[in-house]
């Protein structure tokens, strides 16, 4: 704000000179206006204080999917139903109405989100991921890590939140395995031999459900190195995989490739990859687990009103908005006042 002032000392013919005539300047402007200085030096630094804590302060969330999967109930083990989404991404637009969708069906009993949940696997997007998910639906969710969900090659925030990176569960006579498939390359010996070891122990049940995020094949067309995946889909036959989910493709396939059942399942708010109306559309998956047989089916979502968006966000990020309005007021008042003193035009 000062600087419409320093016009005063244009006549100074020396950068010492004229350092020294700023800083009388400023001075006189401090003096003369502190109550909106300070104001506005408040509001900023608080600003600047909440947006650190906001990336990089801690979580009072610890190991959530064993969490949620304590929290599942259902009245029939050979009889409920959950649903499927993946690559929501942030896209809080149609991400919230897919939450109130499965909030307002109550045969719903939990929920899995296949992978890609936040944009780039930052604490803050993390922490705004868990906020949405709490405030929209009571049932329990659980997830599967996406390449998205990695911080700069890390998966520290997912594990520090979520807990390990695969992992399995049942529900009577139903098996769930939820894997960490965020690299094209496949997975490591570790999870490889894991997966089989538990595959094996899981044919004693009727159902056996495989999460991934990237999917072992592409239905478009485009195909993933045949080393890294063939020895996967092997595996799935095997040991009779009854349904694969997996997302990353941000659309809507299903079919059966190579005698496994799968659905892709990308659609909870990315920015849908084609214009084919039959596949790429906004989505989640309705199961339904029947004595081990399967019932899947599509329910579409459409984004919220833009206006009711923007409601949202500024409710959401109210504190944050005042300090800027306050810290904005506090400047043009300043910069009136001293445009007002200077006798500037």
């Amino acid at each position: 704000m000062v600087l419409i002032l320093y016009d005063e000392i244009d006549e100074f013919d020396d950068e010492e000179t004229v350092a020294e005539g700023r800083s009388v300047i400023a001075k006189k402007v401090f003096k003369e206006h502190p109550i909106k200085i300070i104001i506005a030096s408040f509001c900023i630094l608080l600003f600047i204080g909440l947006k650190i804590w906001d990336y990089n302060g801690p979580l009072s969330i610890r190991d959530s999917n064993k969490k949620e999967i304590s929290r599942i109930k259902v009245a029939d083990p050979d009889n409920f139903t959950f649903a499927v989404f993946g690559d929501n991404k942030g896209n809080h637009s149609f991400f919230e109405p897919l939450l109130h969708d499965i909030a307002q069906d109550k045969e719903i009993a939990f929920a899995i989100d296949d992978g890609d949940l936040v944009a780039d696997g930052k604490r803050r997007q993390y922490r705004h991921f868990l906020n949405e998910v709490q405030e929209n639906v009571a049932i329990p969710l659980l997830t599967a890590i996406g390449n998205h969900d990695l911080n700069n090659g890390s998966s520290n925030n997912y594990r520090e939140i979520f807990g390990p990176t695969y992992y399995a569960f049942q529900i009577g006579q139903s098996y769930f395995f939820v894997l960490d498939a965020t690299s094209e390359l496949g997975f490591d010996k570790a999870e490889r031999q894991w997966l089989e070891d538990e595959l094996y122990k899981a044919q004693v049940s009727k159902a056996r459900f495989v999460f991934m995020h990237l999917p072992p094949f592409d239905p478009r067309g485009k195909y993933p190195s045949e080393r890294n995946w063939k020895d996967l889909m092997e595996l799935f036959r095997r040991y009779n995989v009854t349904h694969l989910f997996a997302s990353h493709i941000h659309g809507y396939f299903s079919g059966i490739w190579e005698g496994v059942p799968y659905t892709i399942t990308g659609g909870a708010g990315a920015r849908l990859q084609g214009s084919d109306s039959q596949h790429f559309f906004h989505h989640y998956i309705k199961v339904r687990v029947n004595n081990g047989k399967v019932d899947l089916k599509v329910r579409r979502v459409n984004a919220e009103n833009v206006m009711v968006r923007l409601y949202d966000l500024m409710e959401g990020n109210a504190i944050e908005i005042g300090l800027l309005l306050c810290a904005g007021i506090s400047l043009v008042t300043l910069w009136l006042s001293v445009r007002k003193e200077a006798d500037i035009p």
